[in-house]
């Protein structure tokens, strides 16, 4: 195997200038990685990220110390997180594997701060196969098909299409050292089980397989893609005062009708298949669906329509880090220092959306939903305007914005879910603390 043609499948396609954010485990893949950056973009662009997720103990700690030693000799800037997974995971009832990887993405982003600034993580082909073995095994849809993408919003995978025993190879090359991460071997994991048992099976059968499945989930992706302007540009043109147009749903192909009313029923929340499969077949044979979070869906006079219980309205006081409310999400709001942020007033931005500056929360926060007579001035627009103008201007159904989660500070609205900051209160700044704003759990 010729480390030459290796290095070619490395891809490099990061802005011209911002940081390069770089997930660095100190695991073979990650060293390589950081390596390679450091080689092409120089120290100076570079900023690496460890994070200690409190499982490994003493092994945790060694980690952290070879990655220590392996940025001072390289005079790479370095910023070591120290999180207590086993507790957040519990406390957001999520598994120890999906906590601790949300954990991670934090910090990556509070580090990758600025508009320019991208993140780099070191998944390989091989990562790649099990992500989409385990999501046939889940029953994936055609998002699952697709893999790990290699990029998407500031992320990006340079090792996407390097197996695990190429990364291998280029290390011994390069002479670099790493740690091993013994919970790889702990089969009570099914990332790992697959790893060790199925993997190697399929190697038996095509001893190129991770590269076989780097071909078929970029060719899926792309697929994707296409099938998302579709579906978009479907509902661009069934869109009414009411609802859709069925004549106009029944003349699409199946597939992009169900990747459309996908879409349009976003706002309720992640629907199964099944939900999907009735909601298609409503749209072309008519009739109605129950579905979840007290919505209807009804086919009727050519028209589709989703309605839904209006739930009562609510207001709750914003005292600790985490919130429980009444329709069973929950409010988490963190406070962080932002260092070199250098925010974009991009709104598309999902972590701008979704960070307040702290210095402007004065009073009491309330997070609570829509009244009659809301009224906000979107950050960026030099406008203030009916909440209600605003939903209509965003094509939120009518039957999902009593759902939509406002936060209130001494009688302003300061934030709303999706759309963002009001204007004032934005963390617009080079550098400083911010409140960032998630919402977990579906209504």
């Amino acid at each position: 195997m010729k480390t030459e043609a290796v290095l070619r499948k490395v891809q490099y396609d990061f802005p011209a200038d911002g940081t390069i954010v770089v997930g660095l485990s100190g695991g073979a893949d990650s060293t390589l990685l950081t390596h390679l950056l450091l080689e092409r973009y120089g120290a100076s662009r570079l900023h690496a990220v460890h994070v200690n997720h409190g499982i490994r103990g003493t092994e945790a700690a060694r980690d952290e110390q070879f990655v220590r030693a392996f940025c001072a000799a390289r005079g790479l800037r370095l910023t070591v997180f120290e999180r207590d997974v086993p507790r957040l995971a519990a406390e957001r009832r999520e598994g120890i594997e999906e906590c601790a990887r949300h954990v991670r993405y934090d910090c990556f982003a509070q580090v990758a701060a600025g508009g320019t600034d991208t993140i780099a993580t070191a998944h390989n082909a091989d990562d790649n196969a099990e992500t989409l073995l385990l999501n046939l095994a889940r029953g994936m849809g055609p998002h699952g098909a697709c893999g790990i993408p290699r990029r998407r919003g500031k992320l990006r995978r340079p090792l996407l299409a390097l197996s695990r025993a190429e990364v291998l190879l280029l290390c011994k090359a390069f002479g670099l050292d790493w740690v091993e991460d013994s919970t790889n071997a702990e089969e009570a994991y099914t990332r790992n089980r697959l790893r060790g048992r199925v993997l190697p099976e399929l190697r038996g059968v095509n001893p190129r397989f991770a590269e076989a499945v780097t071909r078929f989930t970029a060719s899926m992706a792309l697929e994707d893609d296409f099938m998302a302007l579709q579906a978009r540009a479907l509902l661009e043109a069934a869109r009414t005062d009411g609802g859709l147009s069925l004549p106009v749903l029944r003349g699409a192909h199946p597939a992009v009708l169900r990747r459309a009313l996908e879409i349009y029923l976003q706002p309720l929340g992640r629907l199964s298949y099944e939900h999907l499969l009735r909601a298609a077949d409503c749209a072309v044979h008519g009739g109605g669906l129950t579905l979840p979070g007290g919505a209807a869906l009804s086919a009727r006079q050519d028209t589709l329509t989703v309605t839904r219980e209006k739930p009562a309205g609510f207001s709750v006081p914003v005292a600790a880090a985490e919130t429980a409310l009444p329709d069973g999400r929950k409010l988490i709001i963190s406070r962080k220092f932002i260092k070199n942020g250098k925010n974009s007033p991009n709104v598309h931005n999902l972590l701008f959306k979704n960070r307040l500056d702290c210095d402007k929360i004065t009073g009491v926060p309330v997070i609570r939903t829509r009244r009659a007579g809301d009224r906000f001035a979107p950050f960026g627009r030099g406008v203030t305007k009916p909440v209600k103008k605003l939903f209509n201007e965003l094509r939120i159904p009518a039957a999902m914005r009593d759902a939509v989660l406002l936060l209130e500070v001494d009688g302003t609205v300061v934030w709303i879910e999706g759309v963002g900051p009001a204007a004032g209160f934005a963390a617009d700044f080079e550098a400083g603390w911010v409140l960032e704003i998630r919402i977990c759990g579906e209504t």
